[in-house]
């Protein structure tokens, strides 16, 4: 892997480096939701439209949004084999 130095002028590495840290923190976040990384990816892949590898963090953000306010909606676990009421 190449990672820029801090003196180093090519953005692009930065950036790069920056965007691989990132998705790298949200698979291990969705990992902590019971995910697996296969799983996380999916997710991911389906939200954004995009393969993983090519997110940006700002095309990451809005997902992870949508899980806060699930949490926050729903701190307890959820028991899928009760019946939902509509």
């Amino acid at each position: 892997m190449i990672s820029a130095s801090p003196l180093s002028s090519d953005t692009r590495t930065d950036t790069t480096d920056a965007g691989v840290a990132y998705r790298q923190d949200v698979l291990r976040l969705l990992s902590r939701l019971g995910l697996e990384p296969t799983e996380a990816v999916a997710l991911l892949e389906a939200n954004t439209g995009r393969r993983f590898e090519t997110c940006s963090p700002a095309q990451l953000v809005p997902l992870l949004q949508e899980l806060l306010e699930l949490l926050r909606r729903y701190p307890r676990p959820m028991d899928a084999t009760q019946r939902w009421r509509v």
